[in-house]
């Protein structure tokens, strides 16, 4: 969230309806899912809203608190909030109307979905500036080329599924779909800075193409291994196999007692979700079904089965090679200045490195990165994000490098600035554990001389 003090007035983003890849059960736009809300903050009172996706089937929440801006337009002076999105947009609007400052026209998306019962909405809203902060779509041209063989490796599982102009809004199908901009972005949970003095939009993004595929939901098997599928199967997958940073429970018998894994469940951990939503009984269950147990009861409880969906994600996929390179042609990782005097991307840099691509003299690629990055009054961007586990400074006004050093894990966290008897300090939380790096448990702070 983010508050405007002198208004009075407290900025929520908000996230997606669910089931999220389904919406048979939910038609309509889904208010107030996928909205940034303006509330009294001293009574919670709803001033206004503004809804980014219309009827979500795309995981596209709301990821990080919006920036308060002020910013020259047309010689007037502009106070807005502007709200980063998983798909590359900047929504700038009003403070205190909510109305957009440039214009958002809402295009058509006319794709109707194979999937029965399914509905999904003709239009979405599409700012007209500020310029997006990273590609849009993912066609044939732009696989990836490091090698022949990349190239032929992609390609040949690229024309299996549904790709080109509308990888952004493709809805999910039983045939499956490349999804660019993908579920972790464009912009991510560390969100943008603001500087007052140049007005620059400072935001980082992902560029990794993922893949959606969706099976029918068959009543098949216990209940167990129906409650698995509907609440589970997302992150773990189907399979139980998991993906990235989300753990294979394929073989959980050997780390979980049954009342461990049912506490689990009932709180959740980390990442993870509390399950507390299910009854006691499911969650025994689910329980069995994980630690292969079995059970003879066949049907879920009421309490859960009114909204289990038809049909089921496959789990959540990236689209990369099989050395682990991103689909699509680099850069997979940026770091870019939004000028909100006149919409446009002042400055783009790649932000991150492969060092096996490096070693071979390739320039940097950028990485996938999440964590936001801190701006400084002398003229300093920090960002660590990167998964190579690199904290970095960069010139705000041009995007050069200044220095960088490594962490003992990834910094996938939003530098604080701040000072202490007159020395300024930057600090990083080194936490690693997503996309395949090491966990971590460290705070590290630097100062100059």
């Amino acid at each position: 969230m983010s508050l405007d003090e002198k208004r009075g007035i407290v900025y929520v983003p908000t996230g997606s309806a669910t089931y999220d890849f389904y919406g048979g059960y939910r038609k309509g736009k889904n208010l107030f899912a996928n909205c940034i809300l303006a509330l009294d903050a001293a009574t919670g009172k709803r001033i206004w809203h503004y809804q980014t996706v219309h009827h979500d089937l795309w995981d596209r929440d709301l990821p990080a608190n919006p920036n308060l801006v002020t910013f020259q337009k047309d010689g007037q002076l502009v106070e807005a909030v502007a709200q980063i999105t998983k798909h590359g947009f900047v929504f700038v609007l009003d403070r205190a109307t909510g109305k957009p400052v440039y214009p958002i026209p809402e295009k058509s998306v006319p794709m109707a979905s194979e999937l029965a019962g399914e509905q999904t909405w003709p239009t979405q809203p599409m700012p007209s500036w500020p310029e997006p902060f990273m590609r849009q779509a993912f066609h044939e041209k732009d696989i990836i080329d490091l090698s022949k063989e990349h190239h032929s490796e992609i390609l040949e599982r690229f024309r299996t599924l549904k790709n080109g102009a509308n990888t952004m809004w493709e809805p999910p199908s039983l045939k499956g779909a490349v999804l660019f901009p993908g579920f972790d972005g464009g912009g991510e949970w560390g969100g943008a800075a603001f500087d007052p003095e140049s007005q620059y939009l400072y935001v980082n993004a992902n560029e990794m193409p993922w893949t959606v595929t969706m099976v029918e939901n068959k009543p098949t098997g216990n209940v167990g291994q129906q409650l698995y599928a509907s609440n589970c199967a997302n992150c773990h997958g189907l399979d139980r196999k998991g993906n990235g940073s989300i753990p294979a429970i394929d073989q959980v018998e050997a780390k979980y007692k049954p009342s461990d894994l049912a506490t689990l469940l009932k709180t959740g951990r980390g990442g993870m979700p509390s399950f507390n939503h299910l009854s006691e009984s499911n969650r025994s269950e689910l329980v069995a079904f994980l630690l292969k147990k079995g059970s003879e009861k066949k049907e879920v409880e009421a309490k859960t089965s009114a909204l289990t969906p038809p049909y089921l994600m496959t789990g959540y996929s990236r689209f990369t090679t099989k050395d682990g390179y991103p689909g699509i042609k680099p850069p997979w990782g940026t770091l870019n200045a939004i000028d909100l005097n006149t919409g446009k991307i002042a400055w783009k840099v790649p932000l991150g490195e492969y060092a096996a691509l490096k070693a071979k003299g390739i320039p940097a690629t950028g990485t996938e990165n999440y964590g936001g990055p801190a701006v400084t009054a002398g003229g300093v961007l920090f960002i660590a994000a990167t998964k190579d586990e690199k904290f970095r400074a960069f010139d705000k006004k041009t995007g050069r490098l200044l220095w960088e050093t490594s962490l003992p894990a990834a910094g996938y966290a939003t530098p604080c600035v701040y000072q202490v008897d007159g020395k300024q300090y930057v600090v990083i939380a080194a936490g690693g554990n997503k996309v395949g790096t090491k966990p971590g448990d460290s705070y590290l702070a630097f100062a100059l001389p």
